[in-house]
C-alpha cells in the first residue's frame, strides 16, 4: 500500500501540531529516505545501485497518524486512500549518519519524558530494511509512467506499530545508536 504525505503536512521543528480530540498524539517511528535525483518513468528496471545513488539524505521520521473522518471504520477503502490511508503528516528528525549502508533492520527504540522512560520497544523494519520498499516504489511508479522526484521524502514502514505519545510533554525518541529526536506534540486548533 502507498499513500502521499502532503508537503503541507510536513514539520520539522518541535512543538508539532497534531490534531486530535484527545491528549495523546498516534505515531510511527520510522526511517525515511530524501531523494537529491530524480528517478522518473522508463521501461528498464531500476537497479539498487541507482536507487541508492538518488538517495541524498537517511532520516529518523515519525509519521504522525489520524484519519479526517468523524467514523473511520465507516468508510471504503477508496475514501481512506483518498484521506492518506489514515496519515495526517511526517515530523522529520536527523540526518543518520551512514545513511542507507547501514543496518536498518532492526534496533532498540526508547521515548523519555520529563520523568524518565516512557517506553522502550525492540523496533523491526517489516520489509527487513526500508531500502527494499523503496526500490518496489521506485520502479512500480517507473513501470506505470510516473516517478519519484528530487526532494521527495519516502518513508517506508514503522518499525514498532503505531505509539500512543502524549500532548504537551517534551520527550526524546531515540533509534539505538542511529540518534535521536526531540518533540513535544501540540493540539492543532
Amino acid at each position: 500500500m502507498l499513500a502521499p504525505i502532503y508537503v503541507s503536512t510536513i514539520y520539522c521543528d518541535s512543538p508539532c501540531r497534531y490534531r486530535t480530540t484527545g491528549s495523546t498524539a498516534r505515531v510511527e517511528p520510522e526511517v525515511a529516505f530524501v531523494l537529491g535525483k530524480d528517478l522518473g518513468p522508463r521501461s528498464t528496471v531500476y537497479s539498487d545501485h541507482e536507487v541508492r545513488g538518488a538517495i541524498s539524505e537517511t532520516r529518523l521520521v515519525l509519521e504522525l497518524l489520524g484519519g479526517r473522518y468523524a467514523d473511520p471504520a465507516a468508510v471504503s477503502f477508496p475514501e481512506k486512500l483518498a484521506d492518506g490511508l489514515n496519515n495526517q503528516g511526517l515530523l522529520v528528525g536527523p540526518v543518520v549518519d551512514g545513511g542507507v549502508e547501514r543496518t536498518l533492520d532492526g534496533f532498540p527504540l526508547t521515548i523519555d519524558g520529563p520523568d524518565g522512560l516512557l517506553l522502550s520497544r525492540d523496533g523491526r523494519h517489516p520489509a527487513g530494511h526500508p531500502f527494499a520498499p523503496l526500490c518496489w516504489l521506485t520502479n512500480f511508479l517507473a513501470a506505470r509512467g510516473d516517478g519519484l522526484k528530487a526532494g521527495q521524502i519516502v518513508t517506508t514502514g514503522s518499525y514498532c506499530g503505531a505509539l500512543e505519545l502524549p500532548l504537551v510533554t517534551p520527550l526524546t525518541v531515540t533509534f539505538d545508536e542511529l540518534g535521536s529526536l526531540s518533540v513535544e506534540f501540540v493540539r492543532a486548533e
